[in-house]
């Protein structure tokens, strides 16, 4: 086989491939928000500000990752905090938990907790790292109160 006609063909192949891969930016999609106090947080007091915000790349299939930062919470203490799939304007607040197989497990793998941990002043920092690109239905954060999960004090809105 002739060069020319081994180089079309290795051109054809390589074209079929790239067509056959779905289309994904190949930049950081970056979408951010500020922490609001909900009304749960306000009924126990607290006045929380902060903001969030989360990094989706696509190497490897996609890696999503979520920093929170928030003041105002109680020193010393570890606050449930997870992405959920919906609004903070949603009842309940936020939705419920994203989670890349939807109906999956609810554990760390399956879902995005970038738990918060404060200081001696009550400042907090929350970190996560998701092995896969999280879908436009990672819509917020949510801080949960930790002697009762069920109530939220906070939600970030992601846009």
């Amino acid at each position: 086989m002739s060069t020319r006609r081994w180089s079309t063909l290795l051109a054809v192949a390589l074209l079929l491939t790239v067509m056959a891969v779905p289309a994904r930016s190949s930049s950081a999609e970056v979408t951010s928000g500020q922490v609001v106090t909900l009304p749960g947080g306000l009924d126990l007091g607290y006045e929380l500000s902060g903001s969030a915000t989360m990094v989706r790349t696509p190497v490897s299939g996609g890696t999503t990752r979520v920093v929170i930062h928030v003041w105002g919470l109680d020193p010393n203490t570890t606050y449930p905090t997870h992405v959920h799939n919906a609004p903070c304007g949603a009842t309940p607040p936020g939705g419920g938990h994203y989670q890349n197989e939807v109906g999956g497990a609810v554990d760390v793998v399956n879902e995005i907790w970038p738990t918060v941990i404060t200081n001696a002043r009550g400042v907090g920092v929350g970190r996560a790292t998701h092995d896969a690109w999280a879908r436009e239905d990672a819509q917020a954060i949510v801080i949960h109160y930790p002697p009762d999960t069920s109530i939220r004090l906070a939600c970030v809105d992601l846009s």
